[in-house]
């Protein structure tokens, strides 16, 4: 333990880092972290710990696992906004742990296999990126870790590994539903392949007892499926007991993505490390290890199956970005001397090219939502840049100095990133000051409707107790609400430019959002 200790100060340290200056600077963004979080607060508001709710109703599309998380942050430090932040990181923070675990299971005799890896995942952009993003993935690819460290336990015939893959099945079916086979089932049923140096595998017995838990996982999930099931009703129970399987296979062929797809994106998972040379120098799949073959089965076998599924989205590769550090991780751990000297020199000429183009940003539209920066918009992202650029020019002695100089600089950038996003354009994606005016006016009694689809950003921003009434965009519509309740009020988003409320329309809060403005309104002229 001891040991595990100061291998991984330093990696600990940088995920800590930055996952506290996203707490204290980033807003909680729409539609998708203010969606989780008002599931979360209205479970609390109304004392439902089965059944997540979103605007008053049943919400199916995820299990409670994070909500669960933010109700024990809640419980301890009072209702706030800044626990749910850093319950991502948290688990970002145990991941690292159970990597450099793993590493010393697949390669006993390479400590510093293991610390490269743990330093090259704390420094992964998306790495980063996820583990203060207010979302599942990082707590699911902790359950999926825990499971991959049990399999590793199990196949040198260690009983508690079965334990830990079946806690990592039922904690992954918590948090993300049956997606967590997709990573845990192929690769303890793949052993014959990447065990064969770790003894002959006992092939029936050892598939029967795979099988054994992930059917022991199923039905721990089960015993908060089924009572939801049952207090959620029959449309809820029908989507969290078959339409989390079934009917999100076919709504993923509705948006039909090709079968490579995520192949550009694999590279860029693992930047900045991609570009530094010793990472892919002495990868032979000729003579691969057990340990290595290992890796590349994680990495493989789930970008297979999510490849031929039409359904794409890039955070399902999430889970297997610490297989990919693990190999550069024990790459880099061989390399002999001085073998990265030129790559370390080209990254930190990289890093002040993007330094000098970060001052150069505030002159160009990005358009969309984050439109044109200011002037000093991106200073500090630039100074981070050109600083990290700086370390990585310094002479170095070692390539091991060379993986610490690295993650710290490119820690050092994503920390000046996080400053400058906060301050450009991060506020606008800021919609607390809306959702404090909604609550004034529902303590008032003012009956609230949205126009148009809504995700429940302002339930949780607002502390509201009561669900938000969601209208079609249609005159008829708003004028027939108003009619029945006089003194509504209406929110809907325009630009700037447009002006597409109904006639009557009279704005009493306006507010930018998204390059946007988010407009609450009341009609004044009333059906006879």
């Amino acid at each position: 333990m001891k040991q595990m200790v100061q291998d991984l100060k330093l990696p600990l340290l940088l995920i800590f880092l930055i996952n506290l200056c996203a707490a204290l600077s980033l807003p909680i963004t729409p539609i998708d972290e203010t969606r989780y979080v008002s599931a979360a607060w209205e479970m609390w508001n109304t004392h439902s710990f089965l059944v997540p709710y979103l605007n008053g109703e049943p919400y199916a599309h995820k299990p409670p696992m994070l909500f669960w998380m933010m109700h024990a942050g809640w419980a301890l430090f009072g209702v706030n906004d800044f626990t749910p932040r850093l319950i991502p990181g948290i688990f970002s923070l145990l991941s690292l742990i159970l990597v450099y675990r793993i590493s010393l299971r697949l390669w006993p005799q390479e400590r510093k296999t293991a610390v490269c890896a743990a330093l090259i995942l704390a420094s992964i952009v998306f790495w980063d990126a996820w583990s203060v993003a207010i979302m599942f993935d990082m707590v699911l690819t902790f359950w999926i870790l825990l499971g991959l460290l049990g399999t590793l336990r199990a196949a040198e015939g260690q009983r508690g590994g079965w334990w830990m893959l079946t806690a990592g099945i039922a904690g992954g079916l918590l948090t993300k539903g049956p997606a967590v086979l997709v990573y845990l089932l192929p690769i303890p049923l793949f052993r014959a392949w990447w065990a064969a140096r770790r003894g002959p595998p006992a092939r029936v017995k050892w598939i029967l007892a795979v099988l054994g838990a992930a059917a022991l996982g199923l039905a721990l999930a089960l015993l908060w499926a089924i009572p939801a099931a049952h207090q959620g009703g029959p449309a809820y129970g029908h989507a969290i007991l078959w339409g989390q399987t079934a009917d999100r296979v076919t709504e993923s062929f509705a948006h039909r993505r090709p079968f490579w797809w995520y192949l550009p994106f694999v590279p860029l998972f693992f930047f900045p490390w991609i570009l530094f040379r010793p990472s892919l120098a002495s990868l032979n799949l000729k003579d691969a290890d057990s340990g290595t073959r290992f890796c590349l089965a994680w990495l493989g076998l789930p970008l297979l199956i999510f490849s031929m599924i039409s359904g794409k989205q890039i955070h399902y590769l999430i889970p297997l970005i610490p297989a990919g550090a693990l190999l550069i991780g024990r790459n880099i751990a061989r390399a002999e001397g001085f073998a990265g000297k030129t790559s370390e020199k080209m990254l930190g000429a990289l890093f002040l090219l993007l330094g000098l183009a970060a001052l150069a940003v505030p002159l160009i539209n990005l358009g969309g939502d984050v439109g044109q920066l200011e002037s000093g918009d991106t200073l500090f992202a630039a100074i981070g840049f050109l600083l990290a650029g700086l370390l990585l020019l310094l002479p170095f002695r070692s390539t091991g100095h060379t993986v610490k100089r690295i993650a710290s600089a490119m820690t050092l950038a994503l920390l000046c990133g996080l400053v400058d996003a906060k301050q450009s354009f991060m506020d606008n994606f800021d919609i607390k000051e809306t959702a404090v005016f909604l609550k004034s006016k529902m303590d008032q009694g003012i009956p609230l409707a949205h126009v148009g689809k809504y995700h429940g950003q302002y339930q949780f921003l607002g502390r509201l107790s009561q669900p938000i009434t969601v209208l079609s965009g249609e005159t008829k519509t708003l004028l027939e609400f108003s009619a029945s309740h006089p003194t509504a009020l209406f929110i809907s988003y325009q630009h700037a430019h447009e002006n597409r409320l109904p006639e009557g329309a009279k704005i009493c809060f306006s507010h930018e959002y998204r390059g946007k403005n988010v407009l609450v309104w009341e009609l004044e002229k009333r059906l006879p």
